[in-house]
């Protein structure tokens, strides 16, 4: 299969939003751990930290499609365009 530089182009930037999205999401995985040891220990509310954790929660799921860089969709056209044109 080959790609035009275009192509090529957006698989990189994938690539590097893909890399990001691992490290926001190692963070946010960090600062939840955070967030239920001051829960635990009565330092923080727990009401407070469940809303909080529940909100970074559906922050981590949607943290591919925010931000610059080549979204979901655009990969997925991509590699259906190279399939169909391989038929």
């Amino acid at each position: 299969m080959e790609f035009s530089e275009r192509e090529l182009e957006l698989i990189a930037k994938a690539k590097k939003k893909a890399a990001n999205v691992k490290v926001k999401r190692i963070v946010i995985i960090i600062a939840m751990i955070l967030g239920v040891v001051l829960m635990v220990t009565g330092t923080v509310s727990a009401d407070k930290t469940a809303y909080l954790l529940v909100a970074a929660v559906f922050f981590s799921l949607g943290l591919p499609q925010l931000g610059d860089g080549p979204k979901y969709e655009d990969l997925v056209s991509l590699l259906d365009k190279k399939a169909s044109s391989r038929n």
